[in-house]
């Protein structure tokens, strides 16, 4: 197939996926939210979506009384808000957020697509990007305000220009393949900064470490001065703006606030009944915590944040009754109180960010009170599990190394997530970008490794 055949089926592809989103997330909204959430309102489901929805809805109404000066991209530091609000100022639906995360949703399975056609067929590629299409996780929170539809986007557009960027032949009169693969990253960067501004601060050492090791390999081929000098200068822009645009929204001011954190003993008083989350918080404080002087201080500062963040999903066993979600959280007996713990903890956290939930825990949904957690995860960690051994025998037998690249993006970063949230449900939606480009990045080494491949990649 040519690349003018690839387009076209790429751009049919789009569609289907987005009017299936649309039909598939109205249903959502007008019959299964209603029947399986009684609190839900109007279709928004109770918690940081009808938070998000009344956020919005307040700040239309102060940008229609005092003008266009009046928007905020993130009112309360939460970007779902400033986004809709947009929205509302042409009325009061919630189908402008359906149509504009259907959007997302298609171009993030086109986006999959496209990264997967870097190494096999056309028709594999679209064949193992329907895990995402038709998640139905993806399907009912996007259905939602929600922040997940732009950092799902943001990420396979970042990935999808790091890895043209990393294949791109470098010649100094040849820009078009340069301005290309930096437009697709900044477009991702962009996405994930609205949303989860945090996420590029973690996209930042791994992106690093990624781009030094592809130019020293150039270096290496011996790959003409100018060509090394070009894809320099373009990593460095990339790193820099993964650090400019890395601050911002409510999660980051969270994360900084444990920087010079202090657990009073006032506050452990009070906190009888959370003796977890109150010994977490006590592990952190700043006058109990040690750093490690062969850590960088930035690095040192970054563990206690993660683990920090962990001790505020502890406290949610103190107010959170039902069965499920208690026994989700997980690690309770693991609170670390200095770098060299918290470094020692990140294998166990590689471990959950990636695999989890672990087979032992599949069949929780048919014992106990129906999960739709439980339901769904089980599924697509077996497609993952079995993926990942088909990949790395095709990785083995291909040596197609440059595929490591979404690879080690989706392995930190799940770790990151992995050693922050110690709740599997927070965990699978937090980390869903990168666990789908796993799943899908398997399920096409499965099909390719059955012989479902076409001629040759066209």
């Amino acid at each position: 197939m040519n690349q003018r055949g690839d387009l076209r089926a790429l751009a049919i592809w789009l569609l289907v996926v987005f009017i299936y989103a649309i039909i598939a997330m109205a249903v959502a909204r007008e019959i299964l939210i209603p029947y399986m959430f009684t609190s839900s309102l109007n279709g928004n489901i109770e918690g940081d979506p009808q938070y998000y929805n009344l956020l919005a809805l307040k700040k239309a109404a102060e940008i229609k009384a005092q003008g266009l000066m009046a928007f905020e991209l993130r009112p309360a530091g939460q970007g779902p808000a400033g986004i809709a609000s947009l929205g509302y100022l042409l009325g009061v639906s919630p189908y402008y957020i359906v149509l504009l995360n259907s959007l997302l949703h298609a171009l993030s399975t086109v986006l999959m697509a496209l990264i997967l056609r870097s190494w096999f067929s056309l028709r594999i590629s679209i064949i193992a990007s329907l895990p995402l299409a038709i998640s139905p996780y993806t399907i009912f929170w996007f259905s939602q305000p929600n922040k997940d539809s732009f950092v799902l986007a943001g990420t396979l557009f970042f990935t999808y220009g790091l890895l043209k960027l990393a294949g791109t032949e470098w010649k100094l009169l040849s820009r078009n393949g340069m301005l290309l693969s930096l437009l697709s990253i900044a477009t991702g960067i962009l996405l994930i900064w609205i949303m989860r501004p945090y996420v590029n601060q973690i996209l930042l050492p791994i992106s690093g470490l990624i781009l030094v090791s592809i130019l020293l390999a150039r270096v290496r081929r011996g790959v003409d001065s100018h060509g090394c000098f070009g894809f320099a200068m373009c990593g460095a822009l990339v790193l820099a703006c993964l650090g400019l645009l890395g601050n911002g929204g409510s999660s980051g001011e969270t994360l900084e606030s444990f920087d010079h954190f202090q657990w009073s003993k006032q506050a452990e008083k009070q906190a009888e009944k959370q003796a977890i989350a109150a010994k977490c918080f006590a592990n952190v404080d700043e006058r109990n915590w040690h750093d490690e002087r062969f850590l960088p201080d930035i690095v040192n500062k970054k563990l206690k944040s993660l683990m920090g963040q962990r001790c505020l999903i502890f406290t949610i066993l103190e107010t959170q009754d039902n069965v499920t979600t208690r026994y989700s959280i997980i690690d309770t007996d693991r609170l670390p109180s200095g770098s060299a713990e918290a470094l020692a903890y990140l294998p166990r956290a590689a471990l959950l960010g990636v695999f989890s939930p672990w087979i032992d825990r599949w069949g929780y949904a048919f014992g106990q009170k129906p999960s739709a957690f439980y339901v769904i995860s089980p599924i697509e960690a077996a497609i993952l599990y079995v993926g990942l051994v088909s990949l790395c025998v095709w990785l083995f037998l291909s040596r197609s190394w440059i595929a490591l690249i979404p690879i080690a993006i989706c392995v930190f970063v799940m770790t990151i997530y992995g050693a922050a949230t110690p709740f599997l449900g927070a965990l699978y939606r937090y980390r869903y970008p990168w666990w789908m480009l796993l799943i899908c990045l398997g399920a096409a080494a499965l099909l390719d490794m059955l012989g479902c491949k076409t001629r040759g990649k066209q």
